[in-house]
């Protein structure tokens, strides 16, 4: 697989290439992801920290839910329609090790599947990011509420401690946490191929994590390649690959062609990649006795 910088080089030259035809017509969202199960995909990861590369893995898992509209709170009683929203949820996990010891993170993602008065699908709602290693851990979340991103901070470290901010909406918002569900285009196409868009951008919570800035959108780019062949271990597929830019840094992210549209690979300007191990569908809330860790051996997990 090329680097993410002659990638990113290349996409300029794509606008002069005549487009590839059009996708068959997107499958039924709700028939394909009503079903009451979830996607797992489990990943080789490279992370870099402290100015070293770390081999861990990563599990991305996509499941519909339905989350109250006032709270964004999972609904788990009698709740009125009108006060549900069927939202995609990822949740992404990343382990890896440090020397002696080692960090557990987890980001959710909230993305409502059809807004109502009219919305786009797949709005976001609500980001929230867990980080645990032996010093402490953090909590952060950013709610887009009445057209602002509401974020509070829970810090053990001092420099951070507890903190609440506020960001205005602007029209071009995009959360990079919530673009690996955008640019899977669940429901039809976001970019066309070879399109660029310039978005208002709020980096990851885990890049703030690991750079402890100042919270605030940064003006970037989201682009869609061409469709390519990329091998991913021993397996090939045929992939879109995608870029974004946040100030100097950018990551590519390549996507299946064929529907659900995987995360396959990504790799960014810092050094960190991943690419996809396997795929399974299953209830995994459900598969909590010690035989269901039959799950964890196909997914290649430890």
């Amino acid at each position: 697989m090329r680097s993410v910088l002659a990638v990113a080089a290349s996409l300029a030259a794509m606008a002069a290439v005549a487009a590839v035809p059009a996708a068959a017509q997107t499958p039924d969202f709700y028939q394909h992801w009503g079903d009451g199960r979830a996607e797992i995909s489990s990943y080789r990861v490279i992370q870099p920290r402290y100015g070293e590369a770390r081999q861990g893995y990563g599990v991305l898992i996509f499941v519909t839910e339905d989350v109250n509209r006032n709270t964004y709170i999972k609904v788990e009683s009698p709740t009125p329609e009108a006060e549900r929203a069927y939202s995609l949820k990822l949740n992404s996990v990343l382990k890896f090790g440090t020397g002696i010891y080692d960090y557990s993170v987890m980001t959710s993602v909230f993305s409502e599947v059809e807004p109502p008065a009219g919305g786009s699908a797949f709005q976001p709602l609500r980001v929230t990011l867990t980080s645990q290693e032996w010093c402490g851990h953090v909590f952060e979340e950013v709610a887009v509420r009445d057209g602002a991103l509401r974020g509070s901070l829970y810090s053990y470290f001092e420099s951070e401690g507890r903190q609440r901010y506020e960001l205005e909406q602007p029209a071009d918002l995009a959360l990079e946490d919530h673009l690996l569900i955008r640019i899977r285009e669940l429901r039809g196409e976001h970019l066309a191929q070879g399109e660029q868009r310039p978005v208002s951008l709020l980096p990851s919570l885990w890049e703030y994590r690991l750079r402890q800035g100042p919270r605030a959108l940064v003006e970037g780019v989201l682009g869609k390649g061409y469709e390519q062949r990329i091998e991913v271990g021993e397996r090939s597929f045929e992939a879109v690959p995608w870029r974004w830019e946040v100030g100097p840094r950018q990551k590519m992210v390549w996507v299946e062609k064929a529907y659900p549209h995987r995360i396959l690979a990504w790799e960014d300007s810092d050094g960190g990649r991943g690419e996809l191990i396997e795929t399974v569908r299953e209830p995994y809330w459900d598969l909590k006795r010690n035989r269901d860790a039959i799950y964890r051996e196909r997914l290649g997990l430890p």
